[in-house]
């Protein structure tokens, strides 16, 4: 009887892989002893469990520290706060942690101060104007100020220097695409002007003084164009008559070199001609491009046809040599100098006009002219030196 009863001990561990059920009755029979797991299943850690050792919990910080640190923070000024919180740490150890999350979260709605800096400051404003004079100047003395920033200062100057160059790159093939999309009629510009005269006693005269100048810049291709009239009359008698018209195509060859052709119809029956043509081509070249000054040379060839007032007509082979010459003296003050001389067998002629314009307001200016035209072998009767002067007023547009 006492077989049976170990056997099913035994084989307790198995139960579920057995097809048939141990009876209850049995069960309940035996003494209730502990079977004994078997040490293949048994978990090492569930077995032998580490002991658990409850940790007292932080001391809540005192109200007085607490207080003291509210208001530092209420003041809002950062080394006031640094300075309390780290006299908290030090005196109380058992409420560092609270302490630095309270200091945490004040530091994440105030940065901290940030000391001034002058000479960065005064970079920074350079960059910002977008004036490279300023900012390489600017950067000069700061180096030479600040050795030990001198890296960084450089670093931010040459990437002020990548920026300005991509900018200009841009602007630049926008331009270029703008001008290769325009039509010949389109982005011109130029100016306009008017003069007039009168005066009454010994003398009484009347004059009218009107022009236009026109230019359109290309890629590649420049024009420009040129009208005057000039008219008045003194003591009952035509004084002056004066008319001119030019047209210049200049096709740029390279950033100084260009060239150019030239058509020009005067009439000045004054100066003893009804009608002169001048047509030349040649190549030119910029001695001075630059924004205040410029100064540009061009010659060659050219063909002259004159219609006189006495009937006589006169076709030559001449050769042209022009100037044109611009000074912005100032914001407001720009002198130009624009003169061309025809050398030819049977007469040359030289014509100039010097100017002077002062901006009044917007595009409008005041404008002083002087214009003279010599001619080496005038008709009989004709001066060789005929001058003029205008005051005017220009509208640019």
């Amino acid at each position: 009887m006492t077989a049976l009863p170990r056997l099913a001990v035994l084989c307790l561990p198995f139960a579920p892989l057995l097809v048939f059920p141990v009876p209850p009755a049995h069960a309940a029979q035996e003494p209730a002893d502990s079977p004994q797991p078997n040490p293949a299943l048994v978990d090492p850690v569930l077995a032998n469990p580490v002991p658990t050792v409850l940790m007292e919990p932080d001391p809540p910080l005192s109200d007085a520290v607490r207080a003291m640190i509210d208001a530092a923070v209420a003041s809002g000024d950062n080394d006031d706060v640094e300075a309390v919180a780290k006299v908290a740490r030090r005196t109380n150890p058992g409420n560092i942690g609270e302490i630095d999350a309270l200091l945490a979260y004040y530091r994440s709605g105030h940065p901290p101060d940030v000391p001034p800096d002058p000479v960065s400051d005064m970079l920074a404003a350079a960059i910002a104007s977008g004036k490279d004079g300023d900012v390489e100047a600017v950067a000069k003395l700061a180096r030479d100020s600040q050795l030990d920033n001198a890296a960084e200062i450089e670093a931010r100057v040459v990437a002020y220097r990548a920026e300005r160059q991509r900018l200009k790159d841009e602007a630049a093939a926008a331009e270029r695409a703008r001008l290769a999309a325009a039509k010949f009629w389109q982005n011109w510009k130029g100016e306009g002007q008017i003069g007039a005269s009168q005066s009454s006693g010994n003398t009484e005269s009347l004059g009218l003084s009107a022009g236009v100048a026109l230019a359109r810049k290309g890629i590649d291709w420049t024009h420009k164009f040129r009208a005057q009239a000039d008219y008045q009359r003194t003591n009952g008698k035509t004084s002056v008559e004066r008319y001119l018209a030019e047209l210049e195509p200049q096709l740029r060859i390279n950033d100084r070199t260009f060239a150019y052709g030239l058509g020009r119809w005067e009439h000045d029956r004054i100066l003893g001609y009804d009608m002169r043509w001048n047509l030349s081509g040649g190549l030119g070249y910029k001695v001075v491009d630059s924004k205040k000054m410029t100064l540009s040379l061009k010659g060659g060839p050219a063909f002259r046809q004159t219609d006189f007032v006495n009937g006589d007509h006169d076709t030559e082979l001449t050769a042209l040599a022009g100037l044109d010459f611009g000074w912005q003296i100032s914001p407001t003050l720009r002198l130009t100098q624009v003169a061309s001389t025809i050398i030819g067998e049977a007469n040359g002629s030289t014509s100039s006009l010097t100017a002077l314009n002062a901006k009044l307001t917007g595009a409008l200016s005041a404008r002083i002219a002087y214009s003279a035209q010599i001619d080496t072998s005038p008709p009989p009767g004709i001066e060789k030196v005929d001058t003029q002067t205008r005051f005017t007023l220009v509208y640019g547009f």
